[in-house]
């Protein structure tokens, strides 16, 4: 088995179909490749219209469950993946058709544990709004730390993802990595940190592969980032990469690539808390930032957007929160003053 394709599936019956296509359109025996497909309590008909596909397609692998996230979701198809490969796909997304020999062939050749691959960004209406490709690191081999930055290209366009990157199941596996529960928005930033903390072998792939959609009630669309749950995840998500970088020995390099994340994680804390009644929340996230040591943050090998407002932040997070705000108020009046014209 060369490759495990890992679905989770929760409210996409208009779009399942599509993503399941894409995946049987392609240029290896269906043998060689499984689609394991989560069922994660989906209300919708999701289930109707995989359980339809099974009868045409012996490689798709059912697994029904009561809903867990999709952390939990993915977890579940990584520990029933028997392909050498993993690939996570979002089943409102799809790839292009006829493109696994070549990433498995990539990834072969340079005995890769990760390998990025070219997607392109699509707009609600279908135009495509950005396509990102890899053409300058063909043939070239960086450890982890490197690779994330070489994929964010230029700026901060490219999302801290778990989509469009194809990883060795066997050093996944041998590092214990999985999801963790409680992080239901962007989820995939925690588990990527570690990751590529770990990996020696990351390649890039050059060619176009993942078709990333916008769907209206994603998670990344809907109003999830403001809420009491994303909060606490944020926290989680902090606190757990927190852990991960005291429990491994890591290089000093390591350790400064986990402070970026770190801050990330617990910035959002306070972002998330932008006109949600923050002043009313403010001591018990004080409190809680206390519990968990995440009062402070090292800015060890940060520059840019994380130094400055990671800086900010270890004198007061109230300060943070009157410089993001007002950071938020001048973008809008831009926004407004320039549809104005």
């Amino acid at each position: 088995m060369k490759l495990s394709i890992i679905i989770p599936v929760y409210n996409v019956e208009q779009y399942i179909e599509k993503c399941i296509l894409s995946l049987e359109q392609q240029d290896i025996p269906q043998e060689q490749y499984e689609i394991i497909i989560i069922n994660d309590g989906s209300p919708d008909k999701s289930r109707d219209v995989i359980l339809k596909l099974m009868k045409q397609y012996s490689n798709i692998v059912f697994i029904d469950q009561e809903n867990k996230g999709v952390s939990m979701a993915r977890n579940a198809g990584m520990d029933r993946a028997k392909g050498k490969y993993l690939l996570f796909i979002d089943p409102d997304d799809y790839v292009e058709q006829s493109s696994f020999t070549r990433i498995l062939t990539h990834a072969d050749k340079n005995a890769a544990e990760v390998v990025f691959l070219g997607y392109k960004f699509l707009n609600p209406n279908c135009s495509v709004k950005r396509i990102v490709l890899f053409e300058e690191e063909k043939g070239k081999i960086y450890p982890g730390i490197t690779a994330y930055q070489i994929s964010r290209g230029n700026g901060d366009i490219d999302p801290d993802r778990s989509w469009a990157i194809l990883y060795n199941k066997d050093f996944i596996n041998s590092n214990q990595l999985r999801n963790i529960a409680g992080i239901p928005y962007l989820e995939d930033g925690e588990f990527i940190a570690r990751v590529l903390c770990l990996a020696k072998r990351c390649a890039f792939e050059e060619n176009s592969f993942y078709i990333r959609t916008t769907r209206q009630g994603s998670a990344t669309n809907s109003g999830l980032f403001y809420s009491e749950r994303a909060i606490n995840g944020f926290f989680i998500a902090a606190n757990n990469l927190k852990k991960f970088k005291n429990s491994y020995s890591l290089s000093k390099d390591q350790e400064y690539f986990l402070n970026r994340p770190i801050i990330k994680f617990t910035l959002l804390i306070i972002q998330a808390c932008i006109g949600n009644s923050f002043f009313r929340k403010y001591n018990s996230i004080k409190a809680r930032l206390k519990n968990t040591g995440l009062n402070k943050v090292d800015t060890k090998g940060c520059s840019g957007f994380y130094y400055k407002y990671g800086t900010i932040y270890n004198i007061s997070p109230i300060l943070f929160y009157f410089f993001w705000s007002g950071r938020l108020f001048l973008v809008s009046v831009n926004i407004k003053i320039r549809n104005a014209f």
